[in-house]
């Protein structure tokens, strides 16, 4: 059987990242689990609900929102500036250096350890953006952020570049994708502009990525608007933006707190297993909710909707759900600068392994990390094929790809087989259950702010037998005979 690794690609993001990295490992915030009180005896199991309230809610939900208050002023005092920009009709050169004075403001306000680095990083790829633009070479732009990154990864204390690595990634992310979007384009960004949306304070600590275009689009699309309407549109983004922290923060508090109080740790191993990937995958929700909570406050609402899909994450129909909804800008990054790029020049397969090598080395280049990215690529992989050959052999809708509503054409379905309802059920389940043995790796110790290394990994997995492997390894099996 022939396998379109375009189409699978198209599936299958490679991006798993740590959200604590994006604070810099500040203690003071209170992203770390608190179980226990102020002795230190970790008696967080039979506390109340009140204790929980007081000893461990209050200072992670209330230390954060504190915390997050310089980013959240900031973006809104960017979207009030754009504003004022564009009623008074000065120069988008005005509008970048803004942008640029409050990025290092926000830098130097919460990580002053990548600022030196980003400030020679975005001179030197500057250089070399319109150098390679001049010589249409895409290749060779691609080449030179990831040695930049390559050797930060080498040469720098892994403690510091651990805290800095999430700056850096960002800036990566951005080059490369104005390069290769203006490689056709005779309208060249200058220095200012070029730097204005490197160090955007509204995305160049939490992310999302997000193209040059959309930071140019925010400051066009208010051109054509009425002071009265500038107005609204400030407020209308104050209370989106708003209305997403407080999400992003009852989603802290469920990782930081409530899973811990609800499932202590005297249940089953497989239980703890579930609750430890639930937080993991919690505090990402966090991140990613802060992170288009500052967007939407910055005045960027132009393209992007979400970034993460909680729902479709924790009761996914497939994993292939699980990848794409996990972080949708970075998934459309990976798929648009990398994928394709690599595509025309190397081939298919070629082209999958650079993507996922790409992927790896911007989010670390340690083997916790690359092993479960190798491991949800396969499961992926096989699950997205195995279901495709059963879904055309039995005309059923139990492919990894739910049908479009009202257009599925297959003869059996949800709507007239109980069976197509607990076959996709199944797999329901088999997705959660991949995703607390993947996901149990991602903890709070103390190593997480050099990275994981191979024996962490390994005694995670080992705890719970290299279940989810064994299973992956039956479906590959199960798939082969039957391709």
């Amino acid at each position: 059987m022939d396998v379109d690794l375009r189409e699978v690609y198209d599936d299958i993001d490679d991006e798993i990242y740590n959200p604590y990295e994006y604070l810099g490992g500040d203690d003071d915030v209170g992203y770390h689990r608190v179980c226990g009180h102020d002795d230190g005896q970790e008696e967080f199991e039979t506390e109340s609900i009140y204790d929980m309230y007081k000893y461990c809610l209050t200072f992670s939900v209330y230390g954060t929102a504190e915390y997050l208050l310089p980013l959240i002023l900031s973006s809104i005092l960017f979207n009030i500036i754009s504003s004022i920009i564009i009623t008074r009709k000065l120069s988008h050169n005005v509008y970048h250096i803004f942008s640029i004075v409050i990025g290092i403001f926000i830098i130097h306000r919460y990580v002053p350890e990548s600022l030196d680095l980003l400030g020679l990083y975005v001179l030197l790829s500057y250089g070399s953006f319109y150098i390679t633009i001049k010589c249409k070479r895409l290749i060779e732009i691609l080449l030179f952020n990831l040695i930049i990154v390559l050797y930060c990864e080498f040469s720098m204390n892994p403690k510091d570049w651990h805290k800095i690595r999430g700056v850096i990634m960002l800036a990566v992310m951005k080059t490369i994708s104005i390069s290769v979007d203006k490689m056709d384009d005779n309208n060249f960004p200058n220095i200012f502009a070029y730097s204005g949306y490197i160090f955007s304070s509204t995305n160049c600590i939490f992310g999302p990525w997000i193209p040059f275009n959309d930071y140019i689009n925010s400051l066009e699309y208010k051109k054509s608007k009425s002071n009265y309407e500038l107005i609204k549109i400030i407020l209308s983004n104050i209370l989106n933006g708003i209305k997403n922290i407080i999400i992003a923060l009852i989603f802290l508090g469920i990782s930081n707190c409530i899973l811990s109080w609800l499932l202590p740790d005297y249940h089953s191993r497989w239980i703890l297993a579930y609750r430890d990937a639930l937080a993991f995958r919690t505090s990402h929700y966090f991140i990613s909710f802060t992170s288009f909570s500052l967007l939407l406050l910055g005045g960027f609402t132009s393209s992007l909707s979400a970034v993460t899909k909680p729902l479709d994450i924790e009761l996914p129909r497939s994993l292939v759900q699980v990848v794409v909804s996990w972080n949708i800008p970075m998934h459309n990054w990976l798929k648009q600068y990398v994928f394709r790029i690599t595509l025309r020049k190397f081939g298919k397969f070629i082209s999958i392994i650079l993507t996922y090598l790409t992927s790896s080395l911007l989010h670390g280049m340690n083997f916790q990390l690359s092993a479960v990215l190798l491991s949800l690529g396969f499961y992926t992989y096989v699950e997205y094929e195995l279901r495709n050959i059963l879904a055309n052999t039995f005309d059923a809708c139990i492919a990894a790809k739910k049908c479009k509503h009202n257009k599925c054409h297959h003869k059996y379905n949800n709507k007239n087989s109980i069976f197509i309802v607990i076959i996709n059920i199944g797999f329901l389940i088999l997705s959660v259950f991949h995703l607390a043995y993947l996901g149990l790796v991602f903890d709070t110790s103390n190593i997480q702010n050099t990275g994981y290394d191979y024996s962490h990994t390994i005694n995670k997995w080992s705890q719970l037998g290299f279940s989810s492997h064994w299973m992956a390894l039956v479906t590959y099996l199960i798939y082969f005979l039957i391709k």
